[in-house]
C-alpha cells in the first residue's frame, strides 16, 4: 500500500525521476480463474508520479485475464473511474490519445487476450495547472462490459507547493473556486474528485466563506424557481445555522411526459440528460455562472459527492 502525506509530513511512493519509471511487480499468489465472463487480476503497475504543472507523464499497468471469455483487443479499453470505482469519468489528466477523455487502448499487437494471458496498458497523462495530489483510477472494459477486479489506482502529484491541501486538516473537505468554476473533494490531503460547477450568475452571486454541510435531501424543490434539485446539500455558516437558500446539488430538473422520451432513459438529449421521467438542465452550463446562487454539479458526479460528503464536511468557497 502506498502512503501519502503532504506539507511537512513524509511522502512515499514516487519514482518518476527524469522520465524514468521504476516498475514494481506486485507480489502474486496462485492464479485463480473466476467463473465470471469478464474478470482481471492486476499483475503490476508503475509507481505514483510527480509532475510539473502542464507536464506530460506516463502510467503503466499490466493485467491478466482471469475470466472465462476471450478479450478481443479491438473491444478492450481501460476506463477512468471515480474514486470508488464508478466508471465513465472524464479525466483531467486525459491527452489526445484517450477516447472521449476517459478510455485508453492497450499497448499490444495481439488481437485476442485469452484466459490467463496478460496485457499491458501504457497511459499517457498531462498535468493541469492546479497544484495538488490527485487520485487517478481505472478499470478495464471489454465489449462494453466492465470487468470484475481490483480498481487500478495511482496518486499523481502536480507541483511542489500543493496549494490545494492544508497541513492541519485531515478527513474530508470540499474546496470551491468561483473564478475557476471548479469543485475539489479532498480526503486526507488527496483530491479524490474534481468537477466543474455552475455558481450564481450576475445578480445572484454565490457567497464566499467557510461553511459545513448542513443536511442531505434526495430531491429538494424550489417553489421560487419551480425546479427540483436532486442530491441537495444545504450549507451552514460558522454558527452552524443553515445558510438559507444556498447549497450544492445536481443540475436542476423538471418532470416531463415520459412517453415523449421512450427508450431514452439514461441518455443525453443534446446537452440535457433524461432519466425516468425527469429532464436535467444543460450540462454545457457547467463551468459558467448560471445558477440562482447555489453550486450545481453534473448528473454523474452529484450522487457520488452526495454520498461522500457527510453532514459537517467543511466547504470552503472562494
Amino acid at each position: 500500500m502506498k502512503i501519502l502525506k503532504t506539507l511537512g509530513v513524509t511522502w512515499l511512493g514516487f519514482s518518476l525521476v527524469a522520465g524514468l519509471f521504476i516498475y514494481d511487480a506486485l507480489a502474486l499468489g496462485p492464479v485463480e480463474q473466476t467463473d465470471q465472463p469478464y474478470a482481471y487480476q492486476v499483475i503490476s503497475q508503475s509507481s505514483d508520479i510527480k509532475l510539473d504543472p502542464g507536464a506530460p507523464g506516463w502510467l503503466i499497468a499490466t493485467i491478466r485475464n482471469i475470466g472465462q471469455a476471450d478479450w478481443e483487443v479491438a473491444q478492450l479499453r481501460l476506463d477512468a473511474t471515480y474514486f470508488e470505482g464508478t466508471p465513465g469519468r472524464i479525466s483531467q489528466f486525459a491527452t489526445s490519445e484517450w477516447e472521449n477523455g476517459h478510455l485508453i487502448k492497450p499497448a499490444t499487437d495481439q488481437t485476442v487476450i485469452k484466459p490467463l494471458e496478460r496485457v499491458t496498458f501504457k497511459i499517457p497523462v498531462q498535468a493541469g495547472s492546479d497544484l495538488a495530489t490527485f487520485k487517478e483510477s481505472f478499470r478495464p472494459v471489454i465489449n462494453n462490459h466492465y470487468a470484475e477486479g481490483e480498481t487500478i489506482s495511482y496518486l499523481i502529484r502536480v507541483g511542489d507547493d500543493i496549494a490545494m491541501q492544508s497541513a492541519d486538516e485531515n478527513g474530508k473537505k470540499i474546496r470551491i473556486s468561483l473564478d475557476k468554476q471548479q469543485l475539489w473533494a479532498i480526503e486526507n490531503h488527496v483530491v479524490v474528485m474534481s468537477m466543474p460547477i455552475s455558481s450564481g450568475k450576475a445578480g445572484y452571486g454565490t457567497p464566499t466563506g467557510q461553511y459545513t454541510i448542513y443536511n442531505h435531501i434526495p430531491k429538494a424543490y424550489s417553489a421560487k424557481y419551480q425546479l427540483f434539485m436532486d442530491n441537495w446539500m444545504a450549507l451552514a455558516g460558522p454558527d452552524s445555522k443553515k445558510l438559507k437558500g444556498y447549497g450544492i446539488h445536481k443540475l436542476p430538473s423538471w418532470k416531463v411526459n415520459s412517453a415523449k422520451y421512450k427508450g431514452m432513459d439514461g441518455q443525453y438529449i443534446g446537452d440535457r440528460y433524461y432519466e425516468n421521467g425527469w429532464i436535467y438542465e444543460d450540462a454545457k452550463h457547467l463551468g459558467t455562472k448560471m445558477s440562482h446562487g447555489c453550486m450545481r454539479v453534473g448528473v454523474e458526479e452529484a450522487p457520488l459527492l452526495y454520498d461522500w460528503a457527510e453532514n459537517g464536511t467543511v466547504v470552503s468557497v472562494s
